[in-house]
């Protein structure tokens, strides 16, 4: 998993092919390192993305709740099953889906 900074308030997200319990803290603790800076969208890459579980939507929700409720939250290249899932938790009212 890899966060760039693609400016000074815009970051990309590499997302691995599994958030789970075991990627979702590493997840946690790279975006904690944003927490106080003026960071206005968040792009996460999802093209390798295959499975979403509750703990990687809860670090996707952190990002929403901790960094800012005011920036814009991507998800890019998304499959089918983890938009569904997205969209069962009823938190996909707030991210934008993009396709590159």
């Amino acid at each position: 998993m890899k966060i760039t900074i693609v400016n000074e308030n815009e970051v990309l997200v590499n997302l691995p092919e599994k958030l789970d319990f075991k990627q979702a803290p590493v997840l946690l603790e790279l975006l904690s390192e944003l927490r106080g800076k003026d960071i206005i969208k968040i792009t996460f890459e999802c093209k390798e993305l295959t499975y979403l579980s509750s703990a990687g939507i809860r670090a996707i929700i952190f990002a929403r709740q901790k960094i800012s409720e005011d920036m814009t939250l991507i998800m890019s290249n998304v499959c089918n099953d983890v938009t569904e899932v997205l969209d069962m938790c009823g938190i996909s009212d707030y991210i934008e889906f993009t396709a590159f």
